[in-house]
């Protein structure tokens, strides 16, 4: 579902993440998933704090991928979003 590769990329990324890409996806995912992890992963992505953004987005996602999952939007071998300790390029 492309609507949660955004939301991956975007908690991939270092800097703040509250984007028009990212409302979007998130908009996309309102049926299949609570607000409250929606909101969750917003309100993460738009955080000063880097590792708070980080690991707020990180729960957030693996938190909205196990909902889409269990509401039939996603096939069990999905796997959920893992932090990276170093930068791979």
């Amino acid at each position: 579902m492309r609507a949660l590769d955004v939301l991956r990329e975007a908690a991939a990324m270092k800097d703040q993440a509250r984007t028009r890409g990212v409302a979007l996806a998130l908009w996309v995912l309102r049926g299949y998933c609570p607000d409250e992890w929606l909101v969750a992963f917003w309100d993460a992505a738009g955080s000063d704090h880097e590792i708070g953004r980080s690991q707020g987005m990180h729960a957030a996602y693996n938190g909205i991928v196990r909902q889409v999952r269990t509401r039939g939007g996603l096939p069990q071998t999905a796997a959920p979003l893992q932090s990276v300790a170093a930068d791979p390029i």
